[in-house]
């Protein structure tokens, strides 16, 4: 026992000292930390504006022989697939270290006008809103297909980005706190992350106060991982009394989520966007699509309108290449939309009933509605190695066993679902209650079965 101990206190001893040293890096070398951003800005606007410069790639090329599949493929088979992936080791790394829009956002801040963000714009829906029509907005016009979607999708939002900062909180980032599209999912994914900053109760004009948030989290009152973007620079290697980096078990801060600030919006975009992410692949791969699609082309035809729904739009809102034979219409366009804003809807309907059953069944002293709000983060697990999956088909397709792989990561996925239900209900019951679990069971075999129709 007593050797047992001591081995674990030379591992415990040795992650501190590695943990140390990585702090000790970042802090010491700020400037390295912008090189980095702006290295990341001009790859990216390399592999944004050079793709639609090019003739489309014939149907022998390869991402080996053509730059702009190389492109597609450094987009949609890694960087997006695996920047989600991360969030369960490294959190929000990815917006601090790397991203090139919330660099440009928050450089562009110290020189802009400083305004206070309106209401609107702090409103805890409005990065749903962002989220949804960007989504909805690239399936329509093929932003996984085509170059200049590429660039009307990710040129855009850095533009956005850019003008954010030049309005809005000198030196802060009120692109990446209040309107980044998938910032919120990275926030909550990043709960279930290994890395974490935390430290002593500093305030304001006290020894250990570095510097503001670029993300307006209030340092004196840090709880949660779901705004950090690990930038380092309220962490000090040099004073103790700083916040500092730590490690912790992967999805303790969801086993122990009442106090890590809950949110309900939190809970309600992950059932949606788990719902929406579901709508694009269907509408894709499924004939449960044809068929809604086709019974609204009855429906139009009937109103007299099969002139207007016949007709195609820009390659702006949808997709319009002739060259590669595919051209949508305003059909397709009201057909995908409306056709992923229902499965987000039914998604979201199913999942809060389930959560909302699985409170019923609880007893305790917290309100019913503290209960869905715990509750809900149970999806979180599948919910992300779902969607990696299925963003990563390009990543996946290449591998021996590609669709075997795809389907043990989304039952591992599924098997932390249920661990983590059972972990929250004990936590907060005292024990493993068997109703409320076998709900959350069947909600997950659920959505993971929806998932293996489609990219398995």
């Amino acid at each position: 026992m007593e050797i047992a101990r001591g081995y674990e206190g030379t591992k415990e001893a040795f992650t501190l000292r590695m943990v140390r040293k990585v702090e000790g890096f970042f802090t010491s070398r700020r400037d390295l930390i912008r090189t980095i951003h702006w290295v990341m800005f001009f790859i990216f606007i390399i592999l944004l504006l050079i793709p639609p410069l090019l003739p489309y790639p014939p149907e022998e090329a390869t991402a080996l022989n053509n730059f702009t599949l190389f492109a597609n493929f450094l987009f949609w088979g890694l960087w997006f697939p695996l920047v989600l992936l991360s969030t369960i080791i490294f959190g929000r790394a990815w917006c601090g270290i790397l991203c090139p829009q919330g660099a440009l956002s928050e450089y562009a801040s110290k020189k802009g006008l400083g305004k206070i963000p309106p209401r609107w714009l702090r409103w805890e829906g409005t990065p749903i809103l962002s989220f949804v029509f960007v989504t909805i907005l690239g399936q329509l016009v093929g932003v996984r297909d085509y170059p200049l979607p590429m660039v009307e999708i990710f040129g855009g939002t850095m533009v956005l980005a850019l003008i954010t900062g030049l309005l809005f909180t000198k030196g802060h980032r009120t692109w990446c706190r209040y309107l980044c599209p998938i910032g919120l999912l990275l926030g909550i994914f990043s709960r279930l992350g290994m890395v974490n900053f935390e430290g002593r109760l500093v305030r304001k004009g006290e020894k250990g106060w570095n510097t503001l948030c670029p993300t307006f989290i209030d340092l004196s009152r840090k709880q949660t991982s779901r705004h950090c973007i690990e930038c380092f620079k309220c962490a000090n290697w040099r004073n103790p009394n700083a916040m500092r980096l730590s490690l912790r078990r992967p999805g303790q801060e969801l086993e122990g989520i009442s106090g890590y600030e809950p949110s309900l919006y939190e809970v309600l975009f992950l059932f949606g966007a788990t719902g929406l992410a579901l709508g694009a692949f269907y509408w894709q791969a499924s004939p449960l699509y044809i068929q809604y699609k086709m019974a609204l082309g009855r429906a139009f035809l009937d109103l007299g309108l099969g002139g207007f729904i016949g007709k195609s739009g820009p390659w702006w809102i949808m997709v319009n290449y002739p060259e590669a034979g595919e051209v949508f219409n305003y059909l397709d366009l009201i057909g995908i939309s409306t056709f992923m804003i229902l499965t987000m809807v039914l998604a979201l309907a199913f999942l809060s009933l389930i959560t909302i059953s699985s409170t019923l069944s609880l007893g305790g002293s917290r309100s019913r509605g503290e209960l869905f709000v715990m509750l809900g983060y149970i999806y979180a697990p599948v919910a992300l190695i779902s969607i990696v999956t299925g963003l990563g088909a390009e990543l996946f397709e290449p591998l021996p066993h590609g669709r075997v792989l795809k389907g043990i990561l989304i039952s591992l996925g599924a098997l932390w679902s249920l661990h983590l239900s059972y972990r929250i209900i004990k936590r907060e019951t005292g024990r493993a209650k068997v109703t409320p679990l076998v709900l959350h069971a069947s909600g997950i075999v659920a959505l993971v079965s929806a998932w293996y129709r489609v990219i398995v």
